[in-house]
């Protein structure tokens, strides 16, 4: 052999484990272990619903932010939790979906994932795929859980649990908004004088009497007020009562 042709031989041998050196390097995500954890998530804010009549059937569109706590014997799964999602529900057959974000604040970084899973009578089977930790590995597994828009997650469980197994098909349809356009509304300027969950009075700037009105699921969220707040609210009459259609701070 020439010293040209081993010189050859020898930068062919060191190229061809450099190249296999560089794909092991890049081979991400192949320490595959089994992974589960348990979840609620009842603190809701942000939460917005529509109602809308569809051929007969009565349909539920939402759109929220639910926080809670996961527990898991791997870092990457325990600590806050929060969803964000969009929730379509047939009230009247009782199926639906829902899909959104999961998001997990470990000890060790942040685990999110996207969420889809199908809905039958409040109960969630669905699949979660995402990045767990700082990014390092990757999360795939079911999820499973009971769901409501107002009370929000609970019985929750990953890689665990036990689903329906359930698939349904969601066609387009014409739909109109439930109910009919308000005629009488009530627009008051002034200071937040009692807050609950199901009710707010604001007593006006020009010293008139409290106005109260009822807070529902049609409402905006009001976790962002207490009582003192300077505000404008407006209220909207349905079915003979006032209910709370808009708040919002002033200066």
């Amino acid at each position: 052999m020439t010293m040209r042709r081993g010189i050859g031989v020898a930068l062919a041998t060191v190229t061809a484990l450099a190249l296999a050196g560089a794909a092991v390097a890049n081979l991400r995500s192949a320490d595959v272990t089994a992974a589960s954890a348990t979840f609620s998530a009842p603190t809701a804010s942000h939460v917005h619903t529509r109602t809308y009549t569809c051929g007969g059937q009565t349909i539920e569109v939402t759109t929220g932010r639910y926080t809670g706590t996961a527990t898991s014997a791997i870092g990457d799964l325990a600590g806050p939790a929060e969803i964000r999602l969009h929730s379509l529900y047939n009230a009247t057959t009782k199926l639906g979906w829902v899909e959104g974000t999961l998001k997990i604040r470990a000890s060790d970084g942040k685990s999110t994932a996207r969420l889809s899973a199908v809905n039958v009578d409040g109960r969630l089977d669905g699949w979660l795929r995402g990045s767990a930790g700082r990014g390092d590995g990757a999360i795939l597994g079911s999820l499973t859980a009971s769901f409501n828009r107002v009370s929000g997650f609970a019985d929750g469980a990953i890689g665990t649990g036990t689903g329906a197994n359930a698939a349904v098909i969601s066609k387009r349809e014409s739909c109109r908004r439930a109910g009919t356009k308000p005629s009488v509304r009530l627009h008051v300027r002034g200071t937040i004088e009692s807050l609950s969950s199901s009710s707010i009075g604001v007593k006006p700037a020009d010293g008139g009497p409290t106005q109260s009105c009822a807070i529902t699921s049609v409402s905006p969220s009001t976790s962002r007020f207490e009582t003192g707040d300077r505000v404008e609210m407006q209220c909207a009459q349905i079915a003979g009562s006032y209910v709370l259609t808009r708040v919002r701070h002033r200066r």
